[in-house]
């Protein structure tokens, strides 16, 4: 039986979460109740349905090609993904070797992973956009994505961003709505901020650098295309073997050349203070002139 059936929203796209027999629902409602407060739960008709199961699914046979199945593991238990990309139903069925006092953290983890992993799928297969290891900022209704590998800096964009709207400080969504506007939301996998469920349209990416001044140089579009195969998160998903038959990196690349259409993309090493902004809202003061 499912119980405590939820629905979570990210980049306006719902998935509704069920628990076989409450299995880590009481765990998983601590996360939930993170989410709630957030804005990262709705009442609308969920587009995927994700079931969280006490026993691992049966993998597919090999003729299943609509089918992702995929297996992590800890010390403790094994989570398997078992996902229909055509239907995008799911389910995340577990199998617990010893039990301890970590489980219920790493099966929540896990959980996370998964559900992470049914959105990748989602925006991928529907053309509609990637997640970026990233920190996103809106500043009056203008969002602007800071991304860089682990270290880089985008915590510290985000301390330093204030009075300015934290989207997210460690993953953001970049995808083209139904009018063809580039726009960067907040996910609820975050950091050391909290995340906001909202969206801005995107002005910029920006590849960030630590540094003792502030530099801000403009990036080609197929340059910004590379680092984001490079430091995105969904261009370390793409790159496992079972994924590839599934998406491949050409059809990514292909997203990825439209998704930055209009988008201007730069290089910026930044002080470790607020001064980033004052280049950054100058430099589009410039070039609102030029237009």
């Amino acid at each position: 039986m499912i119980k405590g059936r939820q629905t979570i929203e990210i980049g306006e796209i719902c998935c509704s979460i069920g628990f076989e027999d409450g299995f880590f629902q009481n765990e998983f409602d601590a996360i939930l109740s993170d989410y709630r407060r957030q804005g990262f739960c709705s009442e609308r008709r969920p587009e995927m349905t994700i079931t969280v199961k006490k026993t691992r699914p049966t993998p597919p046979g090999a003729s299943s090609r609509n089918i992702f199945y995929h297996s992590l593991e800890y010390d403790s238990l094994y989570a398997t993904l078992l996902f229909d990309i055509r239907e995008f139903r799911g389910e995340i069925g577990f199998s617990i070797k010893d039990f301890d006092r970590y489980t219920p953290v790493r099966g929540i983890e896990l959980i996370e992973t998964f559900i992470s992993t049914a959105y990748i799928f989602y925006f991928l297969l529907n053309e509609r956009g990637t997640f970026i290891h990233s920190c996103g900022i809106s500043d009056e209704g203008n969002g602007y994505i800071f991304a860089g590998a682990g270290g880089n800096g985008k915590s510290t964009i985000a301390k330093l961003s204030h009075p300015r709207t934290i989207l997210c400080d460690e993953m953001v969504l970049l995808r083209t709505n139904r009018y063809g506007e580039k726009i960067v939301y907040g996910t609820p996998f975050s950091g050391e901020s909290e995340s906001i469920n909202s969206g801005v349209p995107c002005n910029g990416i920006y590849f960030i650098e630590k540094s003792k001044v502030n530099e801000i140089s403009p990036l080609s579009r197929m340059n910004g295309v590379a680092e984001l195969m490079k430091e995105g998160i969904t261009g370390g998903f793409i790159s496992i073997e079972s994924i590839q038959k599934i998406y491949p990196y050409s059809r990514f690349l292909t997203l990825l050349c439209e998704l930055l259409k209009g988008v201007p993309c730069y290089q910026m090493k930044f002080k470790k203070d607020n001064s980033f902004w004052e280049v950054i809202l100058g430099q589009r003061k410039q070039a609102c002139e030029k237009k």
